[in-house]
């Protein structure tokens, strides 16, 4: 029995002992230490680091390096075929900006033929690529070819970028109101989205075209007392606030203010000078301005042939008045040999252009040299 017992007690041990190695922990497999990758900051990059992200297929550092070319950031000069080329290097590696830039290069003819077509192609292609600025895009081909039958696809892309909370959505809102298109005219709402966007303090370079036009619109609006009475000094204002930012446009509107003397004493310098910088940058607005001054002797000595000069800048860039000028100045031989084939020329791209006057003029050209 002693025995028996003696045998039992060392199995309950031995089973006991065996028990207590099953509840031991195992070793844990030892795992090297996670490395989390930093986030790339593309802005903080050089050209040469985001050229061999680039090549690598990064889209996203293809697309900053069209944008730098694009914009002349980074000390670099403005290179249209070099931000066309890497735009396309980021739309083919799916990258929505990259699809943004390189439609806009299409739309405005920069680096490229302009082919409205394969603009609204690649804004379609960032839509799919999450990049909803893409709606935006779309409107603005529309609206510059004059579509009329498609302009309530404007107002419906406009809509969702709107949604979206994209400032070019807020801006191109209130040019739908100024305008009426697709909505009934209401200049109060037009100023409402239009103060949303010039309110943005958003230092993003893409933004700064919505902020700039939103404010050149606002001063055109007090300018022309839009909204009951001229206001000059506030038109002035916003028209400024663009012009610092190096906006042709608002600069030639400053230029006009200051020629007309409207919420400012009258000076023909201080206006030639902002026509002079809007010119600089080719705005054939502007160079038709200059032309305009010295005809009529503003502030400078008349001179004929000085506004030959830049009303045929401003005509080579298909601006109607200055065409239509430059009909006038051979029509009557000023500051040029006067010459009626040319004067008939001049009128004729202008009349092609739905120009209001045009064809009176085409038709007396013509009775002129029957006769």
């Amino acid at each position: 029995m002693k025995k028996y017992l003696y045998f039992l007690s060392l199995v309950l041990v031995f089973s006991l002992a065996l028990i207590g190695c099953s509840q031991k922990e195992e070793p844990k497999e030892e795992t090297p230490n996670e490395q989390v990758e930093e986030e790339i900051v593309y802005t903080d990059l050089s050209i040469q680091e985001l050229q061999v992200l680039a090549l690598e297929n990064d889209g996203e550092a293809a697309y900053y390096l069209g944008r730098i070319y694009d914009y002349g950031l980074m000390d670099e000069s403005q290179n249209f075929q070099e931000a066309l080329k890497w735009y396309q290097v980021s739309a083919d590696n799916e990258f929505g900006l990259g699809s943004m830039g390189l439609g806009y290069m299409y739309l405005s003819g920069c680096g490229v033929d302009q082919n409205y077509d394969t603009a609204k192609e690649c804004f379609q292609t960032a839509i799919k690529q999450n990049c909803m600025e893409g709606y935006v895009g779309i409107a603005r081909c529309i609206l510059e070819q004059e579509d009329e039958e498609n302009y309530h696809t404007v107002y419906v892309n406009v809509r969702k970028a709107c949604d979206e909370k994209l400032l070019d959505g807020y801006y191109y809102m209130g040019y739908l109101y100024e305008q009426g298109i697709e909505v009934e005219q209401d200049y109060e709402k037009a100023v409402k989205y239009y103060d949303l966007v010039s309110s943005s303090e958003s230092t993003e370079v893409n933004d700064q075209y919505a902020i700039n036009s939103s404010n050149t619109r606002l001063g055109y609006i007090y300018a022309q007392g839009l909204l009951g009475e001229v206001d000059g000094e506030t038109a002035i204002s916003y028209f400024e606030k663009a012009s610092a930012n190096d906006f042709n446009q608002a600069k030639y509107y400053l230029g006009i203010m200051y020629e007309m003397g409207q919420g400012v004493d009258k000076d023909y310098e201080l206006a030639l000078s902002y026509f002079e910088d809007a010119a600089a940058n080719d705005y054939a607005p502007a160079l038709c301005q200059i032309g305009y001054i010295y005809f009529n002797g503003l502030g400078v000595e008349t001179d004929y042939e000085q506004a030959v000069y830049y009303e045929k800048l401003a005509a080579a860039q298909g601006y109607v008045p200055a065409q239509i000028n430059l009909g006038y100045l051979y029509e009557n031989g000023i500051g040029v040999e006067q010459n009626l084939e040319t004067a008939l020329a001049y009128y004729k791209m202008a009349e092609e252009s739905g120009y209001e006057g045009a064809q009176e003029a085409v038709t007396r050209i013509e009775n002129l040299l029957v006769n």
